[in-house]
């Protein structure tokens, strides 16, 4: 390992460590399911001060609170803890920053480190609703590209393609693998738009059966539109396991002897990331990773085996006790903040009422049939418009559970109803500790590709408030005379 490797590697130790004796402390909050808050009465786990404060508070100062540095809208009111001063700004100082990066300027100066020449220009985002416009096929297939694309989507579609075009440019890798490729939004994006050869892989047979017949549609248009020269993605159905070392092997067949590819993943659900990451660090086939990931409660978590999802760097491994990040704390690391408290303060708060109406059937479910805790019902839309009653009866609709009026309408059951906004608030500071579950599993992917000698970094590619899984790992093997 270089020195220069060994300086960032010592860097990343001290970051995860600190994200590591903050979380652990709060385990408490972070492996409390919101549906047990009555049944393992969660309220009581807070200090006293923290309790009476939030119980003075509105949802709104909540939301102010979170979202504003500066404090909640009635400060001569009351006085917020200290120990809840210090829990918010720990919070937000060990957590990556998730505003996202306003041009490709980071990526190009990340190449530049890397002996790559770039364009010392700043690069705007292409989008379809900016002043940088799309040019050549991309903006004549604008329109094509956005049928049955959600803005989300479109906003993803764009970034992650121009990231990627950019990167595939500067290395002179044209071949790009699209892992998870799904009905293939992102794969025609750079195969039609930006003229890449893409290999989709895609693990659900009718996905990429889908993907193709959207593939000859938009040929179509591209005829009418005069576009020639057009490259069509190439489908595969393929299932990767974690087990899965062999990746350009399997990839032989369809890909130039010579060619080196780069690995893209649009939202690597659970384990997935990991693989591609492990494969990306050990063949040299594969020039470059570029790779948001998902679902991090789906990961593998056996400290035994060698191809677990968390931890991956040996560092976490042998010197920390990784322990601390549970099913629970992952998944709700999955959540979006940003989205959540805003609804806080834009008069949307009572729609959070189904976190207490969940929570408050929870303890009817443990009373009627106890083999029923925790279990997946069915979702009820606008909840909160409808008497608690009819929640019940619709969520457990599809279960065999006799609800009668006077267990829907006892006392207890209406005590806990009056609790909303504490279950609300309780949720709330769960959501606070997110952004620092997600910066710990980040930040050991990173750490275990510069332990490998590569030297990658975290991009928040995404605005988190369209598209709250916004980090990219992106890496890039240098040229042999930079190595």
């Amino acid at each position: 390992m270089s020195q220069k490797s060994g300086y960032k590697c010592v860097v990343l130790q001290d970051q995860i460590r600190n994200c590591h004796t903050f979380l652990t402390t709060y385990k408490w909050l972070t492996d409390s399911f919101v549906l047990d808050f009555f049944t393992e009465n969660h309220w009581a786990k807070l200090s006293s001060s923290w309790a009476q404060t939030l119980d003075l508070l509105s949802l709104q100062d909540m939301g102010d609170w979170i979202l504003s540095p500066s404090g909640p809208s009635k400060p001569s009111v009351f006085v917020l803890p200290l120990s809840l001063l210090a829990f918010k700004a720990s919070c937000k100082a060990l957590a990556l920053d998730r505003t996202a990066i306003s041009s490709l300027d980071e990526i190009n100066s990340y190449l530049n480190k890397l002996g790559f020449k770039c364009e010392s220009s700043s690069q705007e985002w292409i989008s379809p609703n900016s002043s940088c416009k799309p040019k050549g096929a991309l903006g004549s297939l604008s329109q094509v590209f956005h049928r049955q694309v959600k803005p989300k989507k479109q906003h993803e579609l764009y970034r992650m393609g121009q990231c990627c075009a950019t990167i595939s440019q500067v290395t002179n890798c044209r071949t790009v693998v699209d892992v998870g490729a799904g009905v293939g939004h992102l794969s025609r994006f750079l195969s039609y738009g930006y003229g890449l050869d893409v290999i989709c892989l895609e693990g659900v047979e009718k996905y990429g059966s889908a993907a193709a017949k959207m593939d000859s549609k938009l040929e179509e248009s591209c005829v009418r539109l005069g576009i020639i020269n057009i490259t069509t993605p190439r489908h595969i159905t393929l299932s990767l396991s974690p087990h899965t070392s062999n990746l350009m092997e399997v990839l032989g067949p369809h890909i130039a002897e010579t060619s080196a590819v780069g690995l893209i993943g649009l939202h690597t659900c659970g384990d997935l990331g990991p693989t591609l990451i492990r494969n990306f660090a050990v063949d040299p086939g594969i020039k470059f990773i570029l790779a948001i990931g998902c679902c991090y409660m789906k990961m593998s978590l056996d400290r035994t085996s060698s191809v677990r999802g968390y931890p991956m760097s040996n560092f976490v491994q042998n010197e920390l006790n990784p322990s601390f990040v549970s099913y629970e704390a992952l998944e709700v690391a999955c959540h979006a903040l940003e989205s959540y408290t805003s609804r806080l303060t834009d008069l949307e708060s009572e729609k959070l009422k189904v976190h207490c109406y969940r929570a408050t059937l929870e303890t009817l479910l443990i009373k009627l049939d106890p083999p029923l805790e925790r279990a997946g019902l069915r979702s009820v839309k606008n909840a909160h418009l409808m008497p608690f009653e009819e929640y019940a009866r619709k969520a457990l609709d599809r279960m065999d559970v006799e609800l009668n009026s006077s267990d829907l309408s006892s006392e207890h059951i209406q005590s806990c109803l009056e609790q909303w906004k504490r279950v609300v608030m309780f949720y709330s500071l769960r959501l606070m500790l997110a952004p620092v579950i997600e910066t710990v599993v980040q930040l050991d992917r990173l750490l275990y590709l510069t332990e490998q000698g590569w030297c990658g970094c975290l991009l928040p590619l995404f605005d988190c408030r369209l598209s709250p899984r916004n980090f990219a790992l992106l890496c890039v093997k240098p040229e042999p005379k930079n190595c």
